[in-house]
C-alpha cells in the first residue's frame, strides 16, 4: 500500500514524502528505524487496477549509467543521488528518487531503500544493489546491470518489430473482408433477389456470414472485450498466473519460443547476480522473480531448497521439468569447471541467438503465407459474389442457343 506522509526529519525540516508499506503499524514502524517523525498520513488510493505501477526500463538504465559515472568521478553517493532527483524528468521516478534519497541520507542502505520501494522496481536492481555493496563495486555492479537491461530490452524490441508486420497484414485482411461483408455484399442482394433462381452453395454460405456480421459484430466485439477483461482479471493471482503461462508452454511452436526466451531470462539474471557477488540461493531466488514466465519461475524458486539442502544447481534445475537437458549439461560442466557464472552468460547467448534465428524463420514464412491465404480468401469471397451471375449468364445463353 503506498501512503502519502508529512514527516518531520531529524535537522528540522517538513517534508511530505510517499511510502510504501503493508499497513499503517508497519509504516510507523519504518519511519522511526529511519529518524523520521510522523505528523500526518493518508493511504493513496489507485483504484481498480490490472496492474502494478513500475519505472521504465529506459529511465533505469539510464539512472544506472548516470549514478555509475558518478561514482566512478568520485562523488559520494548521498551528492550522487541529490543530482540524479534533480535530473530525472519522469514524475514518478523523480519522487521515488526523492524519497530513496532521504532514506539514503537517514543512514539506510541504498539497496535497502530501493527495495522499500516495493514493485516499482525489478528486484534483480536491489539484488545487484545488495552485491555491490558487499563486495565494495557498486559502479562495476551497476554497468553489469545496465548491460543486462540493454541486452533484454534489445531481445524484446526484436520481438515486437518481428510482430508488427504480421499484425499489419491481418489487420488489413480482415478489415477488407470486414468491408466486403458489410458494405458490399448487401448491394447485391436484390440483384441475387431479381434472379429468380437458387443461389449456389458458396454465396448463400457467404450471404449467411454478411447477415450475421452486420447483425452480432458489435454484440461479438463486446463479448470478446468482455472475455479479455475477465481473463485479466483471472489473471491477478500468482496461481491461475502460473497456470496459464504452463499452458502457453505446451502450445506447438509458440510454446517453445517462449521457453527459450524465459531460459535466456533466467540464465542472464543469475549468471549477472553471481558475477556480482551474490550467494548463489538468494541469487536463484531473485533471478526466478525476473523471468516473465510464472510457469518457469516457480519451477526455479522451487529449486532454492533443494540447493540449501547441499544439492547442486544442476541437479535441483532437472528435477523442475521445465529446464532444458542441454541447458542442464551446460551448467553442470560450469560448475565442474568452477565457472558457473561465464557458463550461466554463455548459456544465455546461446538461447538468444537460437531465438533470434527462429524469429528471422518465421519472418521469412509470414510474408509469403499471409499473402497467398490472403489472396485465398479474398478470391474465395469473390468468386462466391459473382457465382449466381455467371450461372445466370449461362442460362441466357442456353435459352439464346435454343
Amino acid at each position: 500500500m503506498e501512503y502519502i506522509c508529512k514527516v518531520g526529519t531529524p535537522s528540522g525540516e517538513i517534508l511530505e514524502r510517499n511510502f510504501d508499506a503493508p499497513n499503517e503499524e508497519a509504516l510507523k514502524t519504518d519511519l522511526l528505524r529511519q529518524g523520521l517523525f510522523l505528523f500526518s498520513h493518508r493511504r493513496v488510493s489507485r483504484g481498480f487496477s490490472f496492474g502494478s505501477p513500475r519505472i521504465k526500463a529506459e529511465n533505469l538504465q539510464l539512472f544506472g549509467q548516470e549514478l555509475a559515472a558518478l561514482l566512478k568521478a568520485g562523488l559520494p553517493l548521498a551528492q550522487s543521488m541529490d543530482l540524479m532527483v534533480e535530473r530525472q524528468r519522469d514524475p514518478a521516478f523523480k519522487r521515488s528518487l526523492g524519497v530513496v534519497r532521504d532514506r539514503v541520507k537517514s543512514g539506510a542502505a541504498l539497496s535497502e531503500s530501493f527495495r522499500q520501494e516495493g514493485a516499482l522496481y525489478p528486484p534483480m536492481f536491489s539484488a545487484s544493489l545488495i552485491a555491490g555493496e558487499r563486495s565494495g563495486n557498486l559502479e562495476g555492479v551497476l554497468r553489469r546491470f545496465v548491460s543486462y537491461v540493454k541486452l533484454n530490452q534489445t531481445i524484446k524490441k526484436k520481438a515486437i518489430s518481428a510482430s508488427v508486420y504480421p499484425m499489419v497484414l491481418f489487420s488489413a485482411m480482415f478489415g477488407l473482408m470486414y468491408v466486403m461483408l458489410t458494405q458490399v455484399l448487401p448491394q447485391f442482394t436484390g440483384f441475387y433477389a431479381s434472379l429468380g433462381a437458387e443461389l449456389p452453395l458458396p454465396t448463400r454460405i457467404l450471404l449467411g456470414v454478411s447477415d450475421y456480421v452486420r447483425e452480432w459484430s458489435l454484440v461479438t466485439i463486446a463479448l470478446l472485450i468482455a472475455f479479455g477483461l475477465g481473463l485479466m482479471t483471472w489473471l491477478q493471482t500468482q496461481a491461475n498466473r502460473e497456470r496459464f503461462d504452463g499452458w502457453v508452454l505446451n502450445i506447438p511452436f509458440f510454446g517453445a519460443l517462449m521457453r527459450t526466451y524465459s531460459t535466456s531470462q533466467l540464465s542472464r539474471s543469475l549468471s549477472t547476480l553471481l558475477s556480482g557477488g551474490l550467494p548463489l540461493v538468494q541469487a536463484l531466488g531473485v533471478a526466478a522473480a525476473s523471468v516473465g514466465n510464472r510457469a518457469i519461475a516457480a519451477s526455479a524458486a522451487a529449486a532454492v531448497p533443494q540447493i540449501q539442502e547441499g544439492k547442486s544447481l544442476s541437479l535441483a534445475l532437472e528435477t523442475t521439468g521445465h529446464i532444458e537437458p542441454l541447458t542442464i549439461e551446460m551448467i553442470r560442466v560450469g560448475e565442474n569447471t568452477g565457472a558457473l557464472g561465464e557458463m550461466l552468460n554463455q548459456v544465455a547467448d546461446f538461447y538468444d541467438e537460437d531465438l533470434d534465428v527462429k524469429v528471422q524463420t518465421i519472418l521469412a514464412l509470414v510474408e509469403p503465407v499471409l499473402l497467398i491465404f490472403m489472396a485465398v480468401v479474398i478470391g474465395a469471397m469473390v468468386l462466391a459474389l459473382y457465382l449466381p451471375m455467371f450461372q445466370a449468364f449461362s442460362a441466357i445463353q442456353s435459352r439464346v442457343g435454343q
